[in-house]
C-alpha cells in the first residue's frame, strides 16, 4: 500500500473547510488533498512525503516534514502553519 493512498475520513468531512483555508491563503487545495495524512481524535496533520528519500520507512528515521495542522475545537477548526506549509501549499 502507497503511503498516502488511504484518505483519512476526517480530511473528507472537513473538505469544504480545508479547500475555504487554502483558497483564502493562497494554497492548492489539489496538493493538500495528495499530501501523506495523520490523525487523531481531533486533529489532521498534513505531512510532505518525499519518494526519493525513506524508502525503508523508520529505519531510514527520515521524518516527513509537517505541512499543516488542523484541530478540532469546541470553537471550530483552527489551522496552524509551519515552515513547511508555503514551500507545499503555495499555488
Amino acid at each position: 500500500m502507497k503511503i498516502g493512498s488511504i484518505m483519512c475520513k476526517l480530511f473528507d468531512e472537513w473538505s469544504d473547510n480545508i479547500k475555504d483555508y487554502c483558497e483564502k491563503n493562497n494554497f492548492d487545495f489539489e496538493k493538500a488533498r495528495k499530501l501523506s495524512q495523520c490523525w487523531g481524535r481531533d486533529f489532521l496533520a498534513l505531512q510532505f512525503h518525499d519518494k526519493e528519500k525513506g524508502r525503508k520507512g523508520l529505519l531510514d528515521e527520515t521524518p516527513m516534514p509537517l505541512v499543516l495542522l488542523i484541530r478540532n475545537t469546541p470553537e471550530g477548526l483552527i489551522f496552524e502553519q509551519t515552515e513547511y506549509t508555503q514551500k507545499y501549499l503555495y499555488s
